[in-house]
């Protein structure tokens, strides 16, 4: 069955759910309804990657996270910990302190990174991206948008199992919202299923993003577009769906698994 990743931002400016006044309790009280909900994996990021985010530095972040990974670790020792981070020192910290799966949002993720997971066994999510989130959606020029992504993705494959993983340790992520317009958003979920034959797990994260938004809406009022594209994001064989809504998309993937199991 598709697993659910749901998203703990300990940031004060992310773009759906990013709190000035983001505590410890009010994250912990995030991380277990997440997991009352049905989320598979918490993904807990330090730093906002929107776009025109400011970068955090590295202390910042880990001061945001580091508490947060240790009181789940704790509360739950079997629930997987994602870590949205491209920064090797914090990358190094959470796997120290527990953490199973490094988000890297990037797109260019360091060679000492893959080498890190490699020595934790831990897994790694490789995002499709250019520029950083104050450039990105400059950088929207793409001759045939799917093969240069597919490109992308292989040629990072390839490097992290140069460097020792294993497919099971590498999941990918096509980038939705990352260094592309609306249309070609919306382009590349009507071929979702174009990375499946490169062999490992596809992360598909559309959640109240931008492009989902009918003119005038915010963030909160994109979930009926979020779950729409979920399903269609299962459709074509997404296996992990990164999100804000768990309740109500842990309700779309039981719905696609009856379905497709009465084919």
């Amino acid at each position: 069955m598709p697993q659910i990743m749901g998203i703990v931002n300990a940031t004060p400016d992310s773009f759906y759910d990013g709190d000035p006044q983001n505590n410890l309790d009010s994250l912990l009280a995030k991380c277990a309804a997440h997991i009352e909900d049905g989320a598979d994996i918490l993904d807990i990021g330090g730093e906002s990657t929107r776009p025109g985010a400011a970068p955090v530095p590295a202390e910042e972040e880990l001061a945001r996270v580091l508490p947060l990974i240790k009181q789940v670790r704790a509360r739950w020792p079997q629930m997987p910990i994602s870590l949205d981070t491209y920064k090797i020192s914090v990358a190094e910290e959470g796997l120290k302190n527990g953490v199973n799966i490094i988000n890297d949002v990037s797109g260019t993720p360091d060679p000492q990174l893959f080498k890190l997971v490699k020595d934790f066994g831990a897994q790694i999510v490789i995002m499709h991206s250019r520029g950083n989130p104050q450039t990105m959606q400059t950088l929207t020029d793409y001759k045939d948008l799917l093969s240069e992504i597919k490109k992308f993705l292989a040629a990072k494959i390839a490097q992290a199992k140069q460097a020792g993983l294993t497919n099971e340790q590498i999941i990918i992520d096509p980038g939705f919202g990352f260094a592309k317009t609306r249309e070609q958003n919306y382009h590349l979920l009507a071929h979702a299923d174009f990375l499946k034959d490169l062999g490992v797990r596809v992360l598909i994260g559309l959640s109240h993003k931008k492009f989902l938004s009918q003119p005038g809406e915010k963030p909160p009022k994109r979930k009926t577009q979020t779950l729409c594209a979920n399903f269609a994001a299962l459709l074509g064989g997404a296996d992990i769906l990164r999100v804000h809504d768990v309740r109500e998309t842990k309700k779309v993937v039981q719905f696609f698994t009856e379905l497709e199991n009465n084919k």
